[in-house]
Parts: structure tokens; C-alpha cells; sequence
């Protein structure tokens, strides 16, 4: 009978020591940048793998713009990766802001204009009257006030607002040192000097066509459209309480321009959220909100308005802590040009007792304004509340992520910290804050006066959403953006990349087939081994950067480092393993869709665009008919030569363009010598792409072509320059007109001067000079002379 064998003890296991996993690399940890504790966190939802999110959304009253698409884009992207990449359950809510000032004087002030137009069907003097008016206002009320010095209007007539603007653009003009201590008061100076100067020429236009008894309805539309940044402002001031219904006029412009940004999203690719609130549709939600913070003693009643008690807030005590204001940004607490921009060009100050304090409920201050009942009267809500209720009504008593572009740190989001702990008796509303950085255009700010203000529609124009989106993930998504044309290219190059590498891939895999290898060997040997572990360094890698608060610019470069290494497997190896370089390509196509750089299943290779499909659903007939005609086409051309008893040097001719032109035409790629035969490997590609590279080659060989010619001309003219200088014999050389007269008095038998013009005998140095002149003459005359003989 034997004896057992005791097993070996574990420590602080019951798994034997010889059969437990060994831990080789660290599993890193996801971390995410928060700008409430302004560093990098771990990241920990509050229930288990679900996460609550929500986005401030846009305010609706104009078009997108690429500001907009830094923001957006990006909370898509690492919303993909939690979601796509780490496996969360996200709850993605976000906002749209339909009741705001900018909203209510838009919206105003575009009834108006459109009003105008159809009331008036001709033109009149009283109309182009209102629109003198006006520039007149906006003048004083705009321009003036951002002058560094005074300047007088040439009539001493300060009424006379377009006398007025010509003298002030012409010292614009003129002067730089004028224009730009302008702008250091007033920023949107060159803005106002375009609006004005458009509202000029129509109202001229406009005062010509009255004199000459012209202007239809055209008219007044070119009118009222040319003088709109002026005439807007002053109708809304001046027949604002003429709208009846102005919930209605705020809503449709609100309507009309939500639609518009979700076009932009999604030609951006953009996911849509999971739950939309507007804040149109909570009003009575937001009017219990501020209620409940009233009655919890953090905000007053003034003027009809209610306003959020800063000073009684700040240090409140709590259940077990004590209040905090401006958590994310308390250096901007007394920051007065914020506070006002938070409150709306709109919003007045009655009832207010301290500067901090903001507005939770604005009251009605003017008839024509949109608002809604409350207990203190008719008004609507303030900005900040609006995100508070309706985050809280969807999301509860707090969320994990609450997200937004940098400019809304302080106040929009402090004060929504405020009034939701406020509220809520709570010491945390929300556990992370993820501000996305500024956008700049060529390293400057984008502005409308500086002339880089891009909407979205615009930039599509230029690039497609895949090049926006990867350039955008090229930067840190919570730094500062500069936008520029070098990274536009870095952009394309990374792309042309990726194209190629998948391009390249399928082509080996068609060509390799599937099934046992033909040689019967497993090609898995050291290429192969280095190859695929470098594969799954990049997988650990890419995991790194992503847990390194969503580093897309690592993770993008890892993935460009994995291609690089699999494009020099190609290069060096014979044979290639088509397993290992699927597996790596379908791992590279996932990662690039999951950040949304392309769509489709995870079981193909490449960006998953729509249309990669073969047949694309097209009756397979008619999809394959463009490819046999060529063929057959390709077939009748050989066979003619081969009948005619043509040369093989005719054939190869016909092969490269039937390479080089049709195959090219139907989107087909053929590399000859780089099959594993040695023949041709053919890669399918967009034909866009193939024509594109056709036309840009032809260039480039024409460009070549024309360069040669051009330094063969300038050669040959240079050749004629120095022949011409042989034209005159040796004998006349130094006679006049050759050399100025005077310069010599005496010449030998040669025409060699012996004598100056002062009738002294030349110098022997001089002589010796005169002399190898004298012989180079003689060997350029005599050049010339055979050349003229060549030319009859």
C-alpha cells in the first residue's frame, strides 16, 4: 500500500501554490481626470457597472459650430469608451436650453424683422427712415462706447449716425495704433464695424431706390436683411410688445434650431442621448425647485425675482459638513464680468441684496416677453436652475459624471452645485466633472470679428466627421484645442495609413484563402511569435492609455505603432501568416469603431463604412456586370493583337492601362510582384481614393515634365545668350559701339587697343587682359559663326 502524498500547503489560498496563476503585468486601474478635485480619480460608479451622466446641452438660437463640436464630439468619444470599451451601462442624459435670453431676443427680433418684410410690400421712406433710426442707435449705444478716443461726426451733427460711422471707419482704416487699443475695449469692435458697414451700403441702396421712384419687395428684403444686426435690436426695443404670443415665437426658433444641431450630430456621428429633457417642459418642475430652496432658507424674493443667497449658503451647516461655493472655480467668486454673463443680457438686478447672488426665478420685466406663472409672480427661469431640476428629476439626488465645456466652470456650474445641495441637503451632487478645453482656430480664439468662426456645416464642407473626430482625439480631451493645418495633415496621413493597412490586409487574406495552408507548413515561427506579441503589448498598452483618463492620443498612437509593425512583417517576410495579421486587423478595426471613427459589425476588417459590403445588397448580377464588361473589353483588345500579329510590347502597354485605368475606374488595386506567387496582389478600395491618387500621380509626372522643360529652355536660352555674345568679330571688340567712345584713341591690326583715350600707350598688365578678351572673343565668334551656319 503506498503512502499519499501531501499536498503542498498555499498561503492564503486553498489552491495548491503549483497550480495558482502567476500575475506578470498590473491590470491598471481606469482614472479620470476631475475638476472638482482637480486631479486624476479612480473612477467608481455608484451603482456597480451603471453610469449616470449628464451633458449640458445646447442653447438653441443659432447654427452649431465647431466650439460646439469640441465639446460634443468629445463627451461622444469617452462615453464610447465607457460604454463600448470598458463595458459601463451609461445613462446618458443631456439638455436643451429653450427658454435663455439670447433665445428670447433672437427669437424677438427675427419675428420682427420677418414682420417688416411682409408689411411692407414696396419700399417707403418711413421704412428706410426706421432703418437710419436704428444704425443711429446702434452707433451710440455700441460703437461709441468701444472708441479709445472721441470722434466727431464731420456735420457736428451727432444724430447723424452714418456720417458718424463713415468718420470713425475711416480713422479705423487709417490708423492701426487706433483700431487696436479699440479692441483691447471692446473685443467685438471689428464686429460691429462689418455690421454697420453692411447696414451702410443697404440703407444707401435703399435711399438711391427712392429717388428713383424704385423698390419692390426685393427691395425690402435686402433692405431689412443688410440692415438686420442694426434694425433687429432696435425693433425688439421699440415693438417687442407688439407679439402676442411670444412663448410661441421663442419656442418655434428654439424647435427650428434644435433640429439643425441634431442634423450636426449626426453627420457627426454623434450618439444620440438616452433621455432629452428641455426646459420648456419642466417650468413647473423648476418653479417646486426653487420653492424647496426658499423654504430651506438659501434664497429670497426680490422684485418679482428670487435670488440664491451666496453669503447664507457658504459655510451652512449640514448633516456632518458644511456648505462649499464655487467648488470648481473659487477664484471667480467676485469675477462681476462672469456673473453677469450668466445672468442674461436680460436679467436686471431689483430685489438683488449682494452682487453674488443669481437669479433663480427672473421676473417679467418687459410686455412681449415670454414667461410663465409662479407664486411670485410671472417670469421664467434662471439659466442655472434649469440643469439643476432636470438633472434631479431624471437622475435623482446625484449622478457619476456631470460634463460640460470649460467656460461653464464658473458660474453655470458652481452655481448648479449650489442650488442642487441647496436643495437636496446634500454635501456631493455630483462625484465627477468632466470639462472639455477651448477650442482655438490657428492658435487664436474663434470669433465672428476675427473672421475663423466655423459652424459645423462649414467645416463638413472641408473634412469629413471621421477627420474631425480623430483630430479632435489627437489633443487631450480636457486642454485647450488649437485647430490648425498642421494637424489637419497629421490627421490625413494617419488616415491614409489606416486605409492602406487595411486595404493591404484584405488583399493577402483573399489571396491566402481560408483552410490548411498549401505548403502544409504553419508559418507560426519567430516573425509570427514577435509579431503577436507585440500584438498583445499593444493590447495592454492601449488599455493603459485609456485608464490614463481616456488618453485617445496614446491610444491612437499605440494602434498607428501595432500597424507600423505589421506593415514591416509584410516588407520582410516571404510568406506570411494570414491568421495572425486578421487577428490584429479585426483587433485594430474594433478599437477604431469603438470610438466611433467608423460604423458596423465587429467581425469585419477595416472602418466599417456603409457600402464596404461587396454587393451591398445589389442584385448580384447587376453588381458584377461593371467588372466582366472590363474584362471582357480587356479580352477584345488582346485578342486583336494577337490577330494583328502585334508585339508582346503592345500587350504590356494594354495590360498597364487596363491596371492603371479601367481597374483603377471599378475601385480595384493591383501591386505587381507582391502576391506570395510572385504575380500581382489585387486590394479593393474606394475608387475615389484610386482616382484621386491617378490624377495626383499625373500631376506630379506632369509637374515633373514641365520642370524639366522649363530648366531644358532655360538652358538653351542661356546657351543662345552666351553665343549672341560671340556675335561681334574680335576686330570690333574694343571699337565703338562695343566700348564707350573715347575709351580708346589707337589699335593694332587686330583691334587690340595699343593707346588709351588719352593717347597714353596701355599698360602691360592691362595689355595681357585685353588679350585673353581678345582670344575668348575669337572662340566665341567662331561658335557663333558655326552656329548661324547650323540655323540656314
Amino acid at each position: 500500500m503506498s503512502t499519499p502524498v501531501e499536498a503542498p500547503k498555499a498561503s492564503g489560498s486553498n489552491m495548491p501554490e503549483w497550480v495558482r496563476p502567476v500575475k506578470t503585468t498590473e491590470d491598471p486601474v481606469l482614472k479620470v481626470y476631475n475638476s472638482l478635485t482637480r486631479t486624476k480619480e479612480e473612477f467608481v460608479p455608484t451603482q456597480g457597472r451603471r453610469v449616470d451622466w449628464y451633458n449640458c446641452g445646447p442653447t438653441v438660437y443659432d447654427a452649431s459650430h465647431m466650439g460646439h463640436a469640441r465639446n460634443y464630439l468629445t463627451q461622444d468619444i469617452v462615453r464610447r469608451i465607457l460604454r463600448d470599451y470598458f463595458g459601463y451601462d451609461v445613462n446618458f442624459v443631456m439638455n436643451i436650453t429653450d427658454i435663455d435670453d439670447k433665445i428670447i431676443l433672437r427669437a424677438r427680433e427675427s419675428h420682427l424683422l420677418a414682420e417688416t418684410i411682409k408689411s411692407h410690400p414696396a419700399l417707403s421712406s418711413d421704412l428706410v427712415t426706421t432703418a437710419k433710426t436704428a444704425f443711429t442707435a446702434f452707433v451710440q449705444r455700441k460703437l461709441l462706447k468701444a472708441l479709445p478716443t472721441p470722434i466727431d461726426p464731420p456735420s457736428g451733427d451727432n444724430e447723424d449716425g452714418l456720417a458718424h460711422f463713415d468718420a470713425i471707419l475711416q480713422k479705423a482704416t487709417s490708423d492701426a495704433e487706433f483700431t487696436t487699443a479699440a479692441k483691447e475695449k471692446e473685443e467685438k469692435f471689428t464686429m460691429y464695424l462689418a455690421s454697420l458697414s453692411k447696414a451702410s451700403e443697404a440703407i444707401r441702396l435703399a435711399e438711391k431706390r427712392l429717388t428713383a421712384q424704385e423698390g419692390g419687395a426685393e427691395a425690402v428684403k435686402e433692405l431689412v436683411d443688410g440692415a438686420a444686426d442694426v434694425l433687429g435690436p432696435y425693433l425688439g426695443e421699440t415693438l417687442g410688445h407688439t407679439i402676442q404670443d411670444p412663448i410661441l415665437v421663442s419656442r418655434e426658433l428654439a424647435a427650428y434650431w434644435e433640429g439643425k444641431y441634431f442634423e450636426d450630430m449626426d453627420r457627426l456621428h454623434v450618439l444620440r442621448p438616452d433621455t432629452v429633457t428641455r426646459v420648456s417642459e419642466y417650468v413647473p418642475e423648476i418653479v417646486d425647485f426653487v420653492q424647496r430652496i426658499v423654504e430651506n432658507g438659501f434664497a429670497y424674493e426680490g422684485g418679482g425675482s428670487v435670488w440664491f443667497d451666496v453669503t447664507k449658503f457658504e459655510g451652512a451647516e449640514g448633516d456632518g459638513f458644511r456648505h462649499e461655493y464655487a467648488k470648481l472655480q473659487p477664484g471667480s467668486k467676485g469675477n462681476r464680468k462672469l456673473l453677469d454673463e450668466g445672468e442674461g443680457a436680460l436679467t436686471g438686478s431689483q430685489g438683488k441684496r449682494q452682487a453674488a447672488d443669481f437669479a433663480l426665478w427672473k421676473a417679467k420685466s418687459k410686455p412681449g416677453e415670454p414667461a410663465w406663472p409662479s407664486p411670485w409672480g410671472e417670469g421664467r427661469p434662471g439659466w442655472h436652475i434649469e440643469c439643476s431640476v432636470m438633472a434631479s428629476e431624471v437622475l435623482g439626488r446625484g449622478m457619476d459624471i456631470h460634463s460640460g465645456g470649460v467656460d461653464l466652470m464658473f458660474p453655470h456650474h458652481d452655481n448648479e452645485l449650489a442650488q442642487a445641495e441647496a436643495y437636496h441637503g446634500c454635501q456631493q451632487w455630483v462625484n465627477y466633472f468632466l470639462h472639455t478645453g477651448h477650442l482655438h482656430i490657428e492658435g487664436l480664439k474663434m470669433s465672428k470679428s476675427l473672421k475663423n468662426f466655423i459652424t459645423i456645416d462649414e467645416a463638413l464642407r472641408d473634412y469629413s466627421a471621421r477627420q474631425l473626430r480623430l483630430a479632435f482625439m489627437l489633443q487631450s480631451w480636457n486642454a485647450k484645442m488649437d485647430f490648425k493645418k498642421d494637424l489637419i495633415s497629421d490627421v490625413k496621413a494617419k488616415e491614409e495609413t489606416i486605409d492602406n493597412f487595411f486595404t493591404n490586409v484584405k488583399a493577402r487574406i483573399n489571396q491566402a484563402g481560408t483552410g490548411p495552408s498549401p505548403d502544409g507548413k504553419h508559418h507560426y515561427d519567430e516573425a509570427e511569435k514577435t509579431l503577436m506579441a507585440d500584438y498583445h503589448r499593444a493590447q495592454h498598452e492601449f488599455r493603459v492609455a485609456l485608464c490614463d483618463s481616456f488618453n485617445t492620443f496614446a491610444a491612437i498612437g499605440v494602434l498607428m505603432d501595432l500597424i507600423g509593425k505589421t506593415n514591416v512583417y509584410f516588407a520582410r517576410s516571404p510568406t506570411y501568416n494570414a491568421g495572425v495579421i486578421e487577428t490584429i486587423a479585426l483587433w485594430v478595426s474594433r478599437m477604431l469603431r469603438m470610438f466611433g471613427l467608423g460604423e458596423g459589425e465587429n467581425t469585419s476588417i477595416g472602418w466599417g463604412k456603409a457600402g464596404d459590403a461587396a454587393a451591398g445588397g445589389v442584385d448580384l448580377e447587376q453588381h458584377l456586370d461593371k467588372y466582366i464588361k472590363a474584362m471582357s473589353s480587356f479580352r477584345d483588345e488582346v485578342r486583336k493583337i494577337a490577330i494583328a500579329g502585334g508585339s508582346s510590347k503592345d500587350i504590356l502597354v494594354l495590360c498597364d492601362r487596363f491596371r492603371d485605368q479601367e481597374l483603377v475606374n471599378l475601385g480595384v488595386q493591383l501591386d505587381d510582384g507582391q502576391g506570395a506567387d510572385g504575380g500581382a496582389l489585387y486590394k479593393l478600395v474606394d475608387p475615389a481614393i484610386l482616382i484621386r491618387q491617378r490624377e495626383e500621380k499625373a500631376q506630379a509626372a506632369a509637374d515633373k515634365a514641365a520642370k524639366k522643360a522649363a530648366t531644358a529652355a532655360a538652358a538653351e536660352a542661356k546657351r543662345i545668350a552666351a553665343l549672341e555674345k560671340g556675335k561681334t568679330p574680335p576686330l570690333e571688340l574694343f571699337k565703338p559701339p562695343q566700348v564707350a567712345e573715347g575709351l580708346y584713341s589707337k589699335w593694332d591690326e587686330n583691334g587690340l587697343p595699343t593707346h588709351d583715350g588719352e593717347g597714353k600707350e596701355i599698360s602691360k598688365n592691362a595689355g595681357k587682359k585685353l588679350v585673353k578678351d581678345w582670344n575668348a572673343q575669337v572662340k566665341a565668334h567662331e561658335a557663333y559663326l558655326a552656329w548661324q551656319q547650323e540655323q540656314k
